[in-house]
């Protein structure tokens, strides 16, 4: 899957991953998402925001999700923790934009 990031910074860059988990993994490190609860759905740290075209292609939120979303101040459409993102079906392309810091 070829994702295209844009930064806190407003900077572009592209990853080539296999999955989301390699995602997350990936964007930790080179994008310094702090991902502080490991993918618990806990912290909102991994707060991005997704393109209207690929949300459909996205799993829903859950519960759990929206309940940690509300709780943030820079929420807009397409809003999503990247540590709960799923695909509906086979995505070959996924933009996404890094939310700003709480």
């Amino acid at each position: 899957m070829q994702v295209i990031v844009t930064d806190r910074a407003g900077e572009i860059a592209e990853y080539n991953v296999a999955g989301f988990s390699e995602l997350f993994s990936v964007l930790s490190d080179e994008m310094k998402i702090d991902a502080l609860c490991g993918g618990c759905c806990s912290c909102a740290t991994c707060h991005i925001y997704t393109d209207e075209d690929d949300a459909v292609k996205l799993s829903d939120c859950d519960e759990n999700e929206r309940d940690v979303l509300d709780g943030l101040l820079h929420v807009q459409s397409g809003s999503r923790l990247l540590c709960q993102l799923a695909s509906k079906a086979e995505i070959s392309k996924l933009n996404i934009t890094i939310a700003q810091a709480e």
